[in-house]
């Protein structure tokens, strides 16, 4: 008898926001084969199988929304492809990753389904769906499944390539709802960026890139750190002469941004490296002048995260009155003992090493816009980074005609993609970044972006976008391009064409405000949408206009676009309008925007030329032309 066989077509990552989720997830097109006129219920023992080699499956609360729902969804009956996708997240919980979301949804091809599931880490997740696969299939055909051999190699996977706990608690509390600082890692041994472009910071475990090279290099010298402490009049012992120093145990306090943040009693390991050792946090009981003589040590060593080491008997009483002294200073210290203390509460130290990189709550965010539609979006882009650049922002720009700092080309080709777009991203010049998505950057690789300040959908013509990616609906269509309207900020603007029923039905699902344009004044969806308060841009016979609920304001004539005069048609129209109203979402001066419109002209060989204009009517904003 033919072997029953779970095939993958394809595996694709999509490395930020995507149709299925706000997260990173693998993609997974499966063929099940004949395994689609056999559910679960239908092959002997399959369910016992698995429930034994997985016990843990009964937590999952699937379809019934408790404990037990998927494995009572297994006994009744289920498709193997849904039961990959559970299997893939147990495995990847196990090992010590958990991953939360999936889903399995068919195509329209008969038994070829799309498995999604959470991917914190690709490489990890991976090697979770393969091994998931041969799982249910040794399940489905009753033999042998060596389950804790599988388990060791993915628990070794997860300590290659995870984070480890210094990096991983900080870029936790960077990204929590309440902070909102995004995070992009950008090597294997945990160097991580938080936030954009020139608003960003960096960090490395527990040193950041305001950790000084000579200060690092200061506490790596024992005799040097002495010192230096010393002659700012610290107490200080030397840990191999720390019996005959001073009399106490041993404590690590740790300073962040000159103030302490935590500190930890260390009993029962003294002399013995595989003793188990008690943490106990004493935070609290820190005497004042104990906690500043900490934060003046790292101090005068340069560090602005440090862990002090103290030989101290009672950390809450003064240094001076029971000989206590320091012993050393750490840069990069380990931040564990303050996470998992055996005694007393963990310490938010990963939030304390943010709100010191970002002061003031402040997020790290440039202004970001993101484009998508079915056409137009090149030359959108193209226009509000002209708009940004004659604002005075440096602006990265990621599209179909090639990657540009300003007005400069630094790759040709379509770089409308998410590579070139992180790439914006990671650039410590760039203040303002626009980068056009298309559908199949959606489909196929995500947003490079967890969030972003505007968003512009131009309309959606679904035709354009089906056979590709099982894509066969519109309403899927419509799925993909809402996903750059999901990802507004709250106080950020999706900027959507009026004139598009599919485009106007994202309005609702913009967390931040809505800003409609057409071509067309008097358009029943602006009209309402001004009614209630809301802005507009749309010409009125030749003029363009910008409009609230109560004013209007004629930013110029037609005749005086250039863009819009040498090929006047609606889809160029429509770009401007479009353009406009992203400027006008970012704040931009009206004076600027007039100007841009007035100086843009376009050609699709990747250059910018200026039109006619008075150089000397706007000499600030031309002065970098």
């Amino acid at each position: 008898m033919k072997r029953k066989d779970l095939r993958f077509l394809n595996i694709l990552s999509l490395r930020g926001p995507n149709l299925w989720t706000y997260h990173p997830v693998l993609e997974a097109w499966v063929d099940i084969g004949e395994l689609e006129d056999c559910p679960s219920n239908t092959l002997p023992g399959f369910v016992g199988r698995l429930c034994a080699w997985l016990p843990t499956l009964a937590e999952h609360r699937c379809s019934y929304g408790e404990p037990g729902g998927f494995v009572r969804r297994l006994e009744e009956g289920t498709w193997p492809a849904h039961i990959l996708e559970h299997v893939t997240l147990e495995l990847q919980n196990l090992a010590g990753m958990p991953g939360g979301f999936g889903k399995a949804r068919e195509t329209g091809v008969r038994g070829v389904y799309k498995v999604a599931v959470r991917a914190q880490q690709e490489d990890v997740t991976r090697a979770c769906l393969f091994a998931a696969r041969e799982l249910v299939l040794a399940a489905i055909e009753d033999v042998p499944f060596d389950i804790e051999a599988t388990h060791r190699h993915l628990r070794g996977l997860v300590q290659q390539h995870l984070l480890g706990p210094n990096t991983a608690c900080i870029v936790d509390a960077a990204t929590a709802k309440d902070r909102g600082v995004p995070a992009m890692r950008l090597s294997a041994e945990s160097l991580v960026q938080l936030g954009y472009g020139a608003l960003q910071r960096r960090i490395w475990a527990a040193e950041t890139d305001r950790t000084g090279a000579i200060a690092e290099g200061i506490t790596r010298n024992p005799d040097l750190t002495r010192r230096l402490l010393e002659a700012c009049g610290l107490p200080v012992a030397d840990p191999g002469d720390a019996e005959s120093a001073c009399a106490g145990r041993p404590h690590r306090l740790l300073v962040v941004g000159g103030k302490l943040v935590a500190a930890a009693r260390m009993d029962g390991a003294a002399g013995l490296p595989d003793a188990p050792q008690v943490v106990t946090d004493v935070t609290e009981q820190v005497h004042a002048s104990t906690a500043a003589a900490a934060c003046l040590a790292a101090r005068v060593i340069g560090l602005d995260i440090a862990g002090v080491d103290l030989l101290v008997e009672e950390v809450a009483c003064p240094l001076s009155a029971q000989s206590g002294a320091i012993t050393a200073v750490h840069a990069g210290p380990g931040l564990v003992l303050h996470l998992q203390p055996t005694v007393g509460q963990p310490r938010p130290v990963g939030r304390a090493i943010v709100d010191h990189l970002f002061p003031n709550n402040e997020t790290g965010r440039i202004p970001v816009v993101g484009i998508t539609g079915s056409s137009g979006t090149t030359e959108v882009a193209r226009m509000v980074a002209e708009f940004l650049r004659l604002a005075g922002k440096m602006t990265g720009l990621a599209c179909a005609d090639g990657l540009f700092l300003n007005r400069r080309q630094v790759e040709a080709g379509d770089c409308g993609n998410w590579d070139c777009a992180k790439r914006v991203l990671m650039n410590r010049t760039v203040e303002a970044a626009v980068l056009e998505n298309g559908a199949d950057v959606i489909l196929g690789e995500g947003l490079a972006y967890d969030r972003c300040q505007v968003a512009v959908v131009t309309h959606i013509d679904a035709e354009r976008h089906m056979g590709r990616y099982y894509i066969e609906k519109p309403e899927q269509v419509f799925q993909v391009m809402r996903t750059q309207v999901d990802v507004v900020l709250p106080d950020g603007v999706a900027v959507l064409h009026a004139a598009d029923p599919g485009v106007v039905e994202m309005a609702p699902l913009c967390d931040g405000e809505v800003i409609f344009f057409a071509m067309d004044s008097g358009h029943e969806v602006i009209a309402e949408h001004r009614a209630r308060g809301g802005r507009a841009v749309f010409l009125r016979e030749n003029d363009l206009v910008l409009a609230t609920a109560a004013e209007e304001v004629v930013l110029g004539s037609l005749s005086q676009i250039p863009f819009v005069a040498e090929a006047r048609s609606h889809e160029r129209l429509e770009c401007v309008l479009a353009a406009v109203g992203a400027a006008w979402a970012l704040g931009i001066a009206l004076h600027v925007i007039r100007t841009g419109v007035e100086t843009f002209l376009y050609d699709p060989d990747g250059s910018i030329h200026l039109g006619t204009v008075d150089s000397n009517a706007f000499p600030s904003i031309l002065i970098n032309a």
